[in-house]
């Protein structure tokens, strides 16, 4: 079955919740409490079909204004993805949040485990709604490959 029926009620979503939310971009909120979420978004690649992405960012380690946190995602598609960085993250102002790390991207059908960058930026679009938008760099052993994902999490 193809992925593509799911991911255009996705896409849907996505900017709804986008729409719906632009107002709130006023609000005061710091960017420091951008701690822990859970969204859903979409992954467009340059050598892989689009797919949803189930995201995940969780603070492992605050140090004052920064913090490292992992974020784990679930990529499905015509195949199932998962990718595990660490990230460097750094408060630009109150809505704002940009992150840099690696970590490792994994095929479950193909069993490949390669290397990755990633970078991004988190913003608040709400008191407990995060746009996340990064781009993914994965070296792998034939080839490279890039990948930008964007997804609307909720923070917890």
């Amino acid at each position: 079955m193809s992925c593509s029926i799911f991911l255009k009620p996705l896409a849907g979503a996505l900017i709804g919740a986008v729409a719906l939310t632009t107002p709130a971009l006023a609000m005061p909120f710091d960017a420091n409490e951008i701690e822990n979420y859970v969204g859903i978004g979409v992954r467009a690649g340059l050598n892989d079909e689009t797919a949803a992405v189930i995201d995940t960012k969780f603070q492992v380690i605050p140090l004052e204004e920064n913090s490292l946190s992992v974020r784990p995602a679930l990529l499905i598609g015509d195949e199932f993805e998962s990718r595990l960085p660490i990230s460097f993250d750094l408060s630009l102002d109150s809505q704002f949040l940009i992150f840099g790390g690696g970590g490792f991207a994994y095929n479950f059908d193909g069993g490949d485990f390669d290397p990755m960058f990633t970078g991004g930026i988190d913003m608040a679009l709400s008191e407990r709604l995060i746009l996340n938008v990064e781009g993914n760099y994965i070296l792998k052993s034939n080839d490279t490959d890039a990948e930008v994902a964007a997804s609307v999490n909720w923070l917890f």
